[in-house]
């Protein structure tokens, strides 16, 4: 089951304009950043500002919310049972990351990461 809020990851179509915002005026520490990502972490979950353009240029603005969890395969069985909408089933990205992520009825993305 989901055990904490791992990251909040914010899509813009200004991702200079968002990483001098949290990075100079906010003073939080960049722990990774490539052309198309900018991961600060924060003592809590990382804050993930991501590029959207070409394929993800119709993200721009929104906001997504990621979850760890300790047993990825019986959270991901659990959505599905009760009808959840999922974007993304027990997915590995990257080599590394397990992911499976939702939709909240109201259209915002909820993914989960984990085992």
């Amino acid at each position: 089951m989901p055990k904490q809020i791992s990251y909040v990851s914010i899509w813009s179509n200004d991702l200079a304009a968002n990483r001098h915002v949290f990075a100079t005026v906010l003073g939080i520490p960049i722990a990774y950043e490539d052309e198309e990502v900018v991961v600060f972490q924060t003592d809590g979950a990382q804050l993930v500002l991501q590029r959207a353009v070409d394929a993800d240029a119709n993200l721009a603005g929104s906001v997504a919310i990621g979850f760890s969890s300790d047993n990825l395969a019986r959270l991901t069985q659990r959505l599905r049972e009760d009808g959840q909408r999922l974007d993304v089933e027990l997915e590995t990205f990257d080599n590394q990351q397990r992911v499976t992520a939702m939709r909240l009825p109201t259209g915002q993305l909820v993914e989960f990461v984990g085992d």
